[in-house]
């Protein structure tokens, strides 16, 4: 990311790494629950050196210790260790650029006439889109931004993971030539170009506006779908979905925005059948929409079928990849492909659905990339 700063550094390190979690907390909370504290110690160490290799903060952090919890079920939780070696094994990295690299990504996706969002500038000094100017000096952004007929826009880096740096912008005011941020922050150009100017750059974008069924539910933030693909030899095939439930003034629908939720999706239909906020002992299931007290669980999301379908088409365009995450938003012109994750974290599917990604389909899947389940 651009001029990174030391508390975005320290996040990306702590979202990569394995979850951070409250152990002893947790554990009076599983003692609450009727555990004995000789029964979680093994069960814990059973699974941290089981093939999963779950940590024993991901045990905590998955409510493993739930007695209602089956073992069968707690050992297909996989933990963020053994997700790397897998998603190592099922794909090759001649082609993790593709999915890294925000702006060869749009490059790639310009000639397949799927549907992505308009990006109005990178910033990005000697990288170039189709049709898109490059904005790499700071007056010259200054005047783009001044622009009030581009607004609303949504500015993300160009290398950035788990939108660390994302810029949600409202308005130009131009009484006080400032930019509004979602939420009302106003910041200076000079702000603006330090975040996107250097390094990776930014794509700047025309921001999506929520499809008109939700946003009468649940607000007027945008909501995306996170799919987990397996490409197989027949055909791409879609493992878990989970909506990404945005909140309040956050910028993006990521889970770790405060606040943000996430549902469980039945893939064969778009129906939410389970929706979480927390993680570990602060885990709520089934909790209404904090912005409206509307029900979430029993939504049918929108244009399902065509989500799946231009799923299915995109990920056909990345073999190399053969693990895919892809995230989509859920906008009021249709479903808009917004990003492949070059394998992808599998907490969210294991978090929402409240089971381990782990079951026959991904076994099979996993050794048919040649990797050994021991």
């Amino acid at each position: 990311m651009s001029h990174t700063s030391a508390a975005e550094t320290n996040l990306l390190a702590n979202l990569e790494g394995i979850p951070r979690t409250e152990i002893n907390a947790n554990l009076r909370a599983a003692l609450a629950a009727g555990r004995r504290v000789t029964a979680l110690v093994r069960e814990a160490a059973a699974l941290r050196y089981g093939p999963t290799k779950l940590a024993p903060q991901e045990y905590f952090y998955y409510r493993l210790w739930d007695p209602k919890m089956p073992v069968t079920e707690k050992r297909r939780f996989v933990g963020k260790v053994r997700q790397r070696d897998m998603h190592n094994a099922c794909n090759s990295q001649a082609w993790y650029a593709t999915a890294a690299d925000k702006i060869l990504w749009h490059t790639l996706m310009a000639g397949t006439g799927l549907p992505v969002p308009d990006t109005l500038a990178v910033t990005q000094s000697g990288r170039q889109l189709p049709n898109t100017p490059t904005i790499a000096d700071a007056k010259k952004l200054a005047a783009f931004l001044r622009q009030p007929s581009l607004y609303p826009m949504f500015a993300k880096s160009a290398a950035g993971k788990y939108s660390l740096g994302v810029l949600s912008l409202e308005a130009y005011d131009h009484d006080t030539d400032a930019v509004i941020l979602l939420g009302g922050e106003r910041r200076t150009f000079q702000d603006v170009a330090r975040s996107m100017l250097g390094g990776a750059g930014y794509l700047i974008q025309r921001r999506l506006a929520p499809s008109p069924e939700l946003a009468a539910l649940f607000g007027p933030r945008l909501w995306s779908v996170r799919l987990l693909v397996l490409v197989t030899p027949a055909e791409p095939l879609i493992h878990r979905a989970v909506a990404k439930i945005a909140t309040g003034d956050n910028p993006a629908d990521n889970f770790w925005r405060a606040r943000n939720m996430i549902g469980a999706i039945d893939a064969s239909n778009g129906r939410i059948t389970r929706v979480v906020r927390g993680t570990g002992m602060d885990q709520r299931a089934n909790e209404s929409h904090p912005d409206t007290g509307h029900p979430m669980v029993g939504t049918m999301l929108p244009d399902w079928a065509a989500v799946t379908e231009r799923v299915r088409e995109a990920a056909a365009l990345f073999p190399g990849i053969r693990t895919q995450s892809w995230d989509v938003a859920l906008s009021d012109r249709g479903p808009v492909l917004l990003e492949v994750n070059y394998g992808g974290d599998l907490n969210l599917a294991q978090l929402a659905h409240g089971n381990g990604v782990l079951d026959d389909v991904y076994a099979e899947h996993l050794r048919r990339c040649g990797y050994k389940l021991r």
